[in-house]
């Protein structure tokens, strides 16, 4: 089941408190700019391979180049080649990855 119903304002007054900003409105502000420098970091990175952009203990994004596989088609036999991907993957660091155990 999906709770991510309210998360961003969750978010805005969390972030509202850490800075001591006036309003949520500022807030929200604020985790667009971070947002938006997150992906422009990552698209204006997306063709080196093994790009990693760490924050903290926060976690770190990684780019990925996969190459294109030999796939072989069920009924007609015909072998093609996969087109060759590039992947965006999130590693949790820090106290999160710690969280993400469950015993």
């Amino acid at each position: 089941m999906r709770t991510s119903l309210g998360s961003r304002e969750e978010l805005s007054v969390t972030v509202q408190r850490a800075l001591a900003l006036a309003t949520k409105k500022e807030a929200a502000h604020v985790i667009d700019a971070v947002v938006w420098s997150l992906e422009t970091t990552l698209l204006n990175n997306l063709g080196t391979d093994e790009f990693t952009l760490k924050l903290g203990s926060f976690g770190k994004f990684y780019v990925r180049h996969k190459p294109g596989t030999c796939r072989k088609i069920g009924f007609s036999g015909e072998t093609i080649q996969t087109k060759t991907l590039r992947k965006i993957k999130f590693l949790s660091l820090g106290k999160l990855r710690h969280e993400e155990r469950v015993d």
